[in-house]
């Protein structure tokens, strides 16, 4: 389960360092079950899996719930979670590979969840990762980014390059906004002896990012802005470094203020 144990590892890590308590959610049916409830964990897979869990937060985390929750219904047992545990960051797994979420179940996730939103993608094996590129854009979604490879980077004691691809035509004026950009998300993880920016002109902003996520062992991506919603989920600059990156990619969206992409 390289993929649930990645997405976990980030859970516990964002946990961790800011406090928070965790829960553990089974959006997924158990027998003879129609409501979403507080189950009893008898099933082996489900117990190895809280076990896990307990082993990576024992003495770090104080407070986790030690137990699932289901329903019958994935996206709208998901969303009562959150709103009943009154959630503040909901992580979910690619709805790629071998993953039992589907592409619309993460959209609507994405788009209704009362809570900013993290996908865990890319290639498995998240570890204590040495260095984190952090590719960003103008919109509010890079901001939360900066804040999630922030916390990471603060566990690990790891390295953050935040990248900005511009056009290799790009004007004066763009060079300046640029360059103003990886500066204020500079200023704003404030980590300066563990912090790098880097303005890089390439032709295709995807296939620049992708080529430099092989030197790290984690990308942090905003969701991007421009467009509807399903650009979060398919298309975009965004949804082609999660499939081919060769590291794991965090893709993180700011939820304060929905009716934006509404």
């Amino acid at each position: 389960m390289p993929v649930l144990t990645d997405q976990l590892k980030v859970a516990t890590t964002l946990a961790r360092v800011t406090g928070a308590s965790l829960t553990v959610i089974n959006p997924f049916p158990a027998p003879e079950q129609t409501e979403v409830y507080r189950h009893e964990v008898t099933d082996s897979e489900d117990a190895s899996l809280l076990d896990w869990v307990f082993e990576q937060t024992d003495e770090s985390l104080p407070q986790v719930e030690s137990d699932f929750l289901y329903a019958r219904d994935v996206v709208r047992g998901v969303l009562q979670a959150v709103r009943r545990r009154d959630v503040d960051t909901l992580l979910v797994p690619s709805s790629s590979g071998t993953s039992r979420f589907r592409k619309r179940m993460t959209e609507q996730l994405a788009t209704h969840a009362d809570a900013d939103v993290i996908v865990v993608n890319g290639q498995a094996g998240f570890s204590k990762a040495a260095s984190i590129l952090l590719p960003i854009a103008s919109g509010p979604h890079s901001g939360l980014a900066a804040d999630v490879a922030t916390s990471i980077a603060a566990d690990y004691d790891a390295w953050i390059d935040i990248l900005h691809v511009i056009d290799e035509e790009a004007s004066d004026h763009q060079r300046e906004r640029a360059e103003t950009l990886v500066e204020d998300i500079y200023h704003r993880i404030a980590r300066p002896e563990t912090t790098a920016t880097w303005v890089l002109e390439a032709p295709d902003t995807a296939e620049a990012i992708i080529d430099q996520s092989r030197y790290y062992g984690l990308s942090v991506i905003g969701a991007p802005t421009k467009s509807r919603l399903r650009r979060f989920i398919f298309g975009s600059t965004n949804a082609t470094v999660r499939a081919d990156a060769d590291s794991v990619v965090l893709s993180a969206r700011n939820n304060s203020d929905i009716s934006e992409t509404r």
